[in-house]
């Protein structure tokens, strides 16, 4: 029964990470864009990916770090794969050309589809880790030593 608890809030917090997904779209990074782009390279189409999905990006990770702290599991974070997975497969992105894209379009497109959800699992495995580490040593009861 947890696990069907679990990942209800998994596809929940990916829910609501859309909606923060597209407020933090919102914010204009052409500028940014315009610095980076100024030929068309594979780094370029790289860091064009990169910042042409900079708010999905801070909701996944956001999502990330939200599943990995209200599911109760003992590897809370692996819960966190549903949401990159969705974000990679039911991501709002759509592209539309008036010619046909090239090689450097779809790079671009991929890394843009692709890099949210790869940031997504190191934010909630970090996030478990950290959480991991308070909790220990927190918990940890010294005992008496038997010299003494």
């Amino acid at each position: 029964m947890s696990a069907i608890r679990n990942a209800l809030i998994s596809f929940g917090v990916f829910w609501v990470s859309l909606s923060a997904a597209w407020a933090l779209q919102l914010i204009s990074y052409d500028r940014l864009i315009n610095a980076v782009v100024r030929d068309e390279t594979v780094l370029t189409a790289l860091a064009m990916g990169v910042l042409s999905s900079l708010g999905r990006t801070v909701a996944a990770i956001l999502a990330g770090v939200l599943v990995t702290v209200i599911v109760s599991s003992r590897k809370s974070e692996l819960w966190a794969f549903i949401v990159a997975v969705l974000y990679v497969v039911d991501a709002p992105v759509r592209f539309h050309w008036s010619a046909p894209a090239g090689s450097w379009d779809r790079l671009w497109q991929g890394v843009s589809l692709g890099f949210p959800a790869v940031a997504c699992i190191p934010a909630a495995l970090i996030t478990a880790r950290l959480r991991g580490g308070r909790a220990s040593s927190s918990g940890r009861i010294t005992e008496p030593s038997a010299s003494g």
